[in-house]
């Protein structure tokens, strides 16, 4: 996966839960968006530009943490959103 799909996902205002798919069929929870992070100043060694991070860190419920390889992450999981409204909509009863 590019890190440019988990900056999306982690800066998007209002900030909505996900969960990071790995390969093996782990899904690791995203509550917060301070719950992932990664190094941006990664240099290579050989010309010295930058380049993307190889691993992520997340904070998992609990209090764990995971370190996540990035070529292993399969997909971003986002649950639907929810309604804000209480009532249900669409016919009454007398129509």
């Amino acid at each position: 996966m590019k890190i440019e799909e988990l900056k999306k996902a982690k800066d998007q205002r209002p900030f909505r839960p996900f969960s990071i798919r790995m390969a093996d069929g782990k899904e690791i929870p995203v509550r917060h968006p301070d719950a992932v992070a990664w190094d941006d100043d990664v240099d290579d060694e050989d010309n010295g530009e930058a380049e993307e991070p190889l691993t992520v860190v997340c904070v998992v419920p609990g209090g764990g943490w995971e370190v996540i390889d990035l070529d292993l992450v399969t997909s971003l999981g986002f649950p639907p959103a929810q309604s804000k409204g209480k009532g249900k909509k669409g016919k009454s009863k007398g129509d």
